[in-house]
């Protein structure tokens, strides 16, 4: 039984060598493959803070963009209310000259009549062009201008009409023309200082 002994001893020997030498490679196998994955872990890690920090600066980018974007249009929009307002108050002064001024600006607008035309005032010049006043002109242009018999319906200015054909020269229509003729040139003045 000695030998049988022994033989089982040698086995259990044999099987505990290898046990040790499989142990010591699995640990080295293992400690390869915990170091591989530690390797990855931080790459991963890199590139992913590496991917995190170009999409911060491209949302950043972007942002830039649209606000600055934004702030185009808002400046535009200011100096669009600013060119409105400016024409708008041209013409509440136009409405408001002195009545000496007014006469003159209205009788300027006169000029434009043509033999046969019927004048339209509005309510504003009924104190400006009167019946007497509307004879005179005409006598010194030597054409025949009549006036309507109503108001039209703007304020301020004079409408010529003649065989269907009429000329609006009242205040609304000359600023709006005015302003369609100057306002790029306008805003360049006023925003030429400002970039």
């Amino acid at each position: 039984m000695q030998g049988k002994d022994a033989i089982i001893n040698k086995i259990i020997a044999d099987a505990e060598r290898n046990e040790k030498a499989t142990l010591s490679d699995a640990e080295v196998r293992v400690d390869e493959i915990v170091s591989g994955l530690a390797e990855q872990s931080k790459e991963y890690i890199y590139r992913s803070k590496a991917e995190q920090d170009k999409l911060k600066e491209e949302i950043v980018a972007r942002s830039a963009t649209v606000a600055a974007l934004d702030a185009k249009k808002l400046l535009l929009d200011a100096k669009n209310t600013l060119i409105v307002k400016t024409f708008e108050t041209a013409l509440k002064k136009a409405r408001n000259l002195q009545k000496k001024s007014y006469e003159k600006l209205i009788f300027g607008m006169l000029e434009l009549a043509e033999d046969g035309d019927v004048l339209i005032i509005s309510e504003r010049e009924k104190d400006i062009i009167t019946a007497a006043k509307l004879k005179e002109f005409s006598e010194k242009k030597k054409i025949k201008v009549t006036l309507a018999k109503e108001f039209g319906t703007f304020d301020g200015g004079i409408i010529l009409s003649n065989h269907g054909v009429s000329k609006n020269i009242t205040l609304d229509t000359e600023i709006s023309l005015l302003r369609d003729e100057m306002e790029e040139e306008i805003a360049r003045k006023l925003f030429s200082e400002v970039k």
